[in-house]
């Protein structure tokens, strides 16, 4: 099979485009590498704006998987903060439709959720709470417009991220943030009271997860990509003591619009797919740990 993967340096991207070259697949890596990281880079990346694929770009791939985004919520408040990603989005869904590729599967996030009770289902309403958010689900609406003014055989799919960890995952996140913290023997901070509850799923079983929708015999419009359990930040900074061996935990102001809980209904994957793979969170904090302080600290991250 032959993609194009956009974000490629990013988390998920460059641990995609690894599994996919690992399996025999050829893969275009393209990021604008807006954000420094010392994670490694793909061989071959191409640095380059979304906004700037053209259809002789796509029409030499069968597959285009659309992961980058500026992703942070809290900075999704300034100004650009919702227009950025609606329009890198819509660039690349306009490109897509146009050209000869057969597939497009776009990145969404569990924040298109909102506040809602329960496991969340693909067919639960969108209820953002953040111009990200709003962000994510005017990109979902647009995708069912053009969804429409596709021909026979050509497939648009749309896959929702819960909350994704793993070793080279940059410190701005709940799971790297605490593990950083803990390492260098810094309070944890929890924002709020930390009954907060969050779906993680480490970038193992979310690159399996994403694999078997790439090689499954269709896309679907949505589909969760998470565990289907869910851990209250009070508890994760607790099971980040216990990989650590130490630890405190401090408080600081809540988050504006918070939400109380995320957990995925993988129910539908599943049905499609196959079971979902799971990694036992301990375990899975674990060997994060260990590898973050092997390879993330030796190649300059902050700590």
């Amino acid at each position: 099979m032959e993609l194009l993967i956009t974000g490629a340096a990013g988390f998920i991207g460059s641990a995609l485009t690894g599994a996919l070259r690992s399996d025999g697949h050829a893969v275009t890596a393209v990021d604008d590498l807006s954000v420094i990281s010392p994670r490694p880079q793909p061989a071959g990346l191409q640095v380059r704006d979304v906004r700037d694929l053209t259809l002789a770009d796509l029409d030499g791939c069968d597959t285009v998987v659309h992961l980058a985004a500026h992703k942070s919520v809290p900075e999704s408040f300034e100004v650009g903060g919702f227009e950025h990603n609606v329009a890198v989005d819509r660039h690349l869904i306009h490109t897509f439709v146009a050209s000869r590729a057969r597939r497009l599967l776009l990145a969404s996030s569990c924040e298109v959720y909102g506040q809602q009770s329960g496991p969340l289902a693909e067919d639960a309403p969108h209820a953002p709470r953040s111009p990200y958010a709003a962000g994510k689900a005017a990109t979902e609406h647009l995708a069912d417009i053009y969804r429409s003014r596709l021909q026979a055989g050509r497939e648009l799919g749309i896959v929702r991220f819960f909350n994704t960890f793993g070793p080279h995952e940059d410190p701005d996140a709940v799971v790297p943030a605490f593990l950083d913290a803990a390492a260098a023997d810094r309070p944890l901070t929890i924002e709020g009271d930390g009954a907060q509850a969050r779906d993680l799923t480490h970038i193992d079983d979310a690159v399996t997860i994403l694999t078997r929708i790439l090689a499954g015999p269709t896309l679907l419009p949505v589909v969760n990509c998470g565990s289907g359990r869910a851990i209250s930040v009070r508890d994760l900074a607790q099971a980040v003591i216990r990989a650590a061996g130490r630890g405190t935990v401090t408080h600081t102001t809540a988050r504006p619009n918070e939400i109380s809980s995320f957990t995925a209904d993988m129910s539908l994957f599943t049905r499609v797919y196959g079971p979902a793979p799971y990694r036992p969170l301990e375990q899975a904090l674990a060997d994060t740990l260990s590898e973050r302080r092997r390879t993330w600290a030796s190649a300059g991250a902050s700590r």
